[in-house]
């Protein structure tokens, strides 16, 4: 058996690790949740699962944007629904361990969430537009 790289062995390491990516992003939030909602951990252990998947969250995401894929498919009202997603998980998420205690911080929790995932989501567009102009010039986007 041959052990020297051509395009379809590395075709198809890409392609495994695309599913252990997909499964790491499914798995780790999961867990996070288990831990919280049902175990009732304290978020100090497991802060380091968190930021982990935070991290691989967003090196994946801001890689993939500043490589020139264009943050969901270039239909900027999917970033709407996906603000309003991460705004109610985090919400929900949130009441249901016990760290909203009054109206107020109900708003403010939904408020922060929503502030947070538009941010995010700002400089996606940011990044995507930087590497638009570097690599596609400072041409018209029609062209």
């Amino acid at each position: 058996m041959s052990n020297h790289l051509d395009e379809r062995t590395i075709a198809t390491e890409q392609r495994w690790a695309a599913r252990g990516m997909s499964m790491l992003y499914l798995a780790l939030p999961i867990d996070l949740m288990v831990r919280g909602l049902v175990l009732k951990q304290e978020p100090q252990q497991y802060l380091d699962i968190w930021f982990v998947w935070v991290a691989i969250v967003c090196l994946r995401t801001i890689g993939t944007t500043a490589s020139g894929v264009e943050p969901f498919g270039g239909k900027w009202s999917k970033a709407w629904l996906s603000i309003l997603i991460m705004t109610v998980t985090s919400t929900v998420v949130l009441t249901l361990m016990g760290t909203v205690h009054t109206p107020a911080h109900l708003i403010a929790v939904i408020v922060g969430a929503a502030a947070g995932a538009a941010v995010f989501v700002s400089i996606l567009r940011g990044i995507y537009s930087v590497w638009e102009r570097v690599t596609l010039g400072r041409g018209s986007r029609e062209e």
